[in-house]
């Protein structure tokens, strides 16, 4: 029996630093998608920006076109 023992202490202490590993890796994890998801929206905020210029190009050659 005692041979058991030993082997479920070890695994329950096998168990719980496997847990605590996993809860760390899920907060990192859950920090680099933070950190995709502002680039994401700053990538989104150029491109609205760049169609806006673009526009704004558009228009000028076209005045520059009719003279």
């Amino acid at each position: 029996m005692k041979i058991f023992l030993k082997i479920g202490i070890v695994f329950a202490v096998v168990l719980l630093a496997s847990c605590r590993d996993t809860k760390k890796e899920d907060a990192e994890t859950k920090a680099v998608l933070e950190q995709i998801e502002a680039v994401e929206a700053e990538v989104e905020k150029i491109n609205e920006s760049l169609k806006e210029n673009e526009n704004e190009l558009d228009a000028a050659l076209q005045e520059l076109d009719s003279i």
